[in-house]
């Protein structure tokens, strides 16, 4: 069985426990990315408080992608937009942040946040030339710095 018929399997046996049935899409990558776009109404339950059931429904995707083909892929799911909504939010919070560094000149510590967060913000700041940015931390209190380029 191909990665792509685990992931479809794996959520079709979900959502029928569930008694839903949202439009999904499912697109891999060559870099072992598998992206999962799902549609529906009233699906917010699945992502869940700050994304906490979005990212509980990867792990189990990527886990059984794991013990069924024994490939290491990464999975990445969004329901109705909410990644890329999530996206602007955690741009615009770090654009504020670039800002105050810049102006202070002094290192600051963004709030722990999660791998993809995180990632999020180093791929931001990636982008400006005067500012660079730092994870540190372990577990949840795992967080980033944005410093002054000097």
């Amino acid at each position: 069985m191909n990665i792509v018929e685990v992931i479809k399997n794996t959520l079709d046996n979900i959502f029928g426990f569930m008694k839903i049935n949202p439009n999904y899409e499912i697109n891999g990558k060559d870099d072992g990315i598998f992206e999962v776009k799902i549609q529906g109404n009233n699906l917010n339950f699945l992502i869940g408080h700050q994304g906490q059931s979005l990212d509980a429904l990867q792990s189990i995707l990527h886990l059984t992608v794991l013990r069924q083909t024994g490939e290491q892929v990464t999975v990445l799911i969004d329901i109705n937009g909410y990644k890329d909504q999530r996206a602007e939010k955690i741009q615009n919070m770090a654009k504020s942040y670039i800002d105050r560094v810049r102006f202070f000149q002094k290192d600051v510590e963004l709030p722990p946040m999660d791998p993809w967060e995180r990632r999020q913000i180093h791929m931001f700041v990636a982008e400006y030339d005067d500012v660079i940015s730092e994870s540190s931390g372990e577990g949840r209190d795992r967080r980033v710095t944005l410093k002054p380029k000097k």
